[in-house]
């Protein structure tokens, strides 16, 4: 049975091989929610294992999270964050966050 080091540098592994197929994909904000993302990001997320470990291959899946990040669209990002203890911050208002959203999908409706 593989240590927990290992098991992070097996899935580490296997996050980088599939996320720019999943880029690709139409549904691909769906799938990859952008509460993971915000997590992934957070001070509670990579950045802390990144630390803890050093890894090389988490440096990498924190690359390819951010590329993918940047690549959404500004409406499912920036609306919420984990602090160093895990805990949720939020940075936008409910209604705020709800007219983003509305807007960007109001937006898809007229092609």
């Amino acid at each position: 049975m593989p240590n927990d080091n290992q098991q992070l540098h097996k899935e580490s592994i296997k996050y980088l091989t599939t996320a720019p197929l999943r880029e690709n994909d139409p549904k691909f904000i769906c799938a990859i929610s952008d509460v993971a993302y915000e997590f992934l990001r957070s001070a509670f997320g990579l950045p802390l294992l990144i630390k803890k470990y050093g890894y090389p291959c988490l440096k990498k899946v924190l690359q390819q999270v951010e590329k993918q990040y940047q690549d959404m669209p500004e409406a499912f990002r920036g609306h919420f964050t984990f602090d160093e203890n895990g805990k949720a911050v939020q940075l936008r208002s409910p209604s705020e966050t709800k007219q983003m959203i509305e807007r960007f999908f109001a937006s898809q409706n007229r092609y």
